[in-house]
């Protein structure tokens, strides 16, 4: 019986898991600026949905639940780079910008304006990058509210924040 309970256990995280994978990946993305760094996510987040899987209740809202494992794990693993974030700052932007444009996984070549992006987006807060991160996932006020236990009116009034943000540190970089 337990057997069958951990394979099937094992089957329900390896079918969230290729669900959300891309998702997943660019939540890493967001968080962390070297491929290294993103591979290490990654496999934090992982650990963290396998060990959470019994969290949760209905399969309806496993979208809502992956989010916040991950957006939560992501969260943390800043946290505890937090030292070695500050030797990185002393690199300059343009370094910066360079690692940015190699960071490409294999299968995906992203754009110099999308590097861009990630690189403007590392520059955000936590609860920024998250909100903004969910927002180009393309969920509703109401599932990022869900997901950062928020009301769906302050999400709207912060994401505009973000977004002004958002541009003004585009701007700045290409400037």
């Amino acid at each position: 019986m337990l057997n069958t309970e951990l394979q099937q256990a094992e089957k329900n995280f390896l079918e969230l898991v290729a669900k959300n994978q891309p998702r997943i990946l660019r939540i890493c993305r967001a968080y962390a600026w070297n491929p290294q760094d993103q591979e290490d996510l990654y496999q934090e987040v992982l650990l963290q949905i396998w060990r959470s899987l019994s969290g949760l209740k209905d399969p309806a809202t496993a979208s809502t639940w992956l989010y916040r494992v991950a957006l939560n794990t992501a969260i943390s693993f800043v946290r505890k780079q937090a030292p070695r974030r500050d030797r990185v700052s002393a690199f300059s932007h343009e370094q910066i910008r360079q690692a940015a444009e190699q960071r490409q996984p294999a299968e995906e070549q992203d754009s110099a304006e999308l590097a861009a992006l990630y690189e403007v987006i590392a520059k955000l807060d936590g609860v920024e990058k998250a909100l903004i991160t969910l927002f180009l996932e393309d969920l509703s006020y109401e599932e990022i509210a869900e997901v950062m236990g928020l009301n769906p009116g302050h999400v709207g009034v912060l994401l505009h924040r973000v977004k002004k943000k958002l541009s003004s540190l585009i701007h700045e970089v290409r400037t």
